[in-house]
């Protein structure tokens, strides 16, 4: 089985700016607010990451002045951050669990938050790419009389198989619209 690869946040602070300009700290705010239960990332990363996005020329900078403060940087996306945001949002997460949480959460919630139309496309590409993994899974188990990795891989497979039950449940009510309501109570 191949390590995991670690979630980058970039495309998710892509998916801010597409709300319109902020700059830093009201970014990490905003992200903090609306996906924090699933994602964190600390204020020192998150400038980290919005320097490396205007760096790959997905965002641009505006250097606002403040009377009596230190000037601040205000971002926007560019047009090149808006079709890498449209392609990441498109494209299933890496059915490894910790990309599921982060990542498919993160879709969701643009999807619903933008009112964006194609969730029943992508979640059909998520479930495809789901499918691939289970398939992957079973072909290890059949490979293996190692009763300890059987064990290993029978739990990543009933990890996919929740995955996928929940996604059904979250897009069968309706395929342009995510069911579920932002609730700051949870």
């Amino acid at each position: 089985m191949p390590r995991e690869e670690i979630a980058s946040p970039e495309p998710v602070l892509l998916g801010l700016l597409i709300e319109g300009p902020a700059h830093p700290y009201e970014l990490y705010r905003r992200f903090d607010r609306e996906l924090g239960r699933v994602w964190r990332v600390g204020q020192s990363h998150l400038y980290a990451y919005l320097k490396h996005i205007e760096a790959e020329g997905f965002a641009s900078v505006e250097v606002e002045e403040q009377e009596g403060r230190p000037d601040r940087n205000v971002y926007s996306i560019t047009s090149s951050g808006r079709r890498r945001f449209e392609a990441w949002l498109r494209e299933p997460s890496k059915p490894q669990v910790r990309k599921l949480r982060l990542e498919l959460l993160a879709r969701l919630y643009f999807f619903r938050a933008l009112a964006l139309p194609g969730l029943g496309e992508f979640a059909a590409a998520q479930g495809a790419a789901l499918d691939e993994r289970l398939a992957s899974i079973d072909s290890a188990m059949g490979e293996t009389s190692d009763e300890y990795w059987r064990s290993v891989l029978d739990f990543r497979k009933s990890e996919i198989e929740a995955v996928m039950a929940w996604l059904g449940r979250c897009t069968d009510a309706n395929h342009d619209k995510v069911p579920l309501e932002a609730s700051h109570d949870a």
